[in-house]
């Protein structure tokens, strides 16, 4: 059963990833892929994923690999994606980014406008919602339900984790459970 405090958890995540990504874009004109996970005891990793080049089926059961390997109870994950707009009849790049553990999540997109230099300019909010029917939210199952992973996986996904460790940010939050 969730509780009021991850619920709340996934709020403060959601603004935080939020306010993170308006600022990578505001200050660098960049939006990277990229996942944070917070585990039980408060400890929090943001891990940016744009260098990681996997398939992505693959890279999702990586990521879901990270998240079980750092305990998370809950998780943000923001990228870029393009959508047809058939009232503009046009292609949309949209930056996505969603917080969730395994009950209920909030997810929100933002138009991505580009400036000549095809550095980011503005995002645009086109929404925010949440739920907690995670057959609605694709990204959920990075939580939810059950994954196994073969020995070779667990190998070679262990030792991608262990060399990129290095570069992933990790800080302590209060605990919220």
């Amino acid at each position: 059963m969730e509780t009021t405090a991850s619920r709340e958890l996934l709020a403060d995540l959601f603004e935080e990833y939020s306010q993170w990504y308006s600022s990578l874009a505001g200050e660098y004109g960049i939006l990277p892929r990229s996942i944070s996970g917070v585990g039980g005891d408060g400890r929090q990793f943001i891990y940016l994923l744009d260098d990681l080049e996997m398939h992505h089926m693959v890279r999702n059961k990586y990521i879901r690999f990270v998240l079980d390997s750092m305990n998370s109870l809950a998780y943000a994950y923001g990228s870029l994606d393009l959508r047809g707009d058939s009232e503009e009849a046009e292609l949309l790049e949209v930056l996505d980014l969603v917080a969730a553990n395994a009950d209920h999540y909030i997810s929100g997109s933002w138009r991505v406008v580009r400036g000549g230099d095809g550095r980011v300019s503005e995002l645009l909010h086109l929404g925010t919602r949440e739920g907690d029917d995670t057959r609605k939210h694709p990204g959920s199952w990075f939580l939810a339900g059950s994954i196994r992973f073969s020995d070779t996986e667990k190998a070679r996904y262990g030792a991608i984790w262990e060399e990129a460790m290095a570069g992933v940010i990790f800080k302590e939050r209060a605990s919220e459970e």
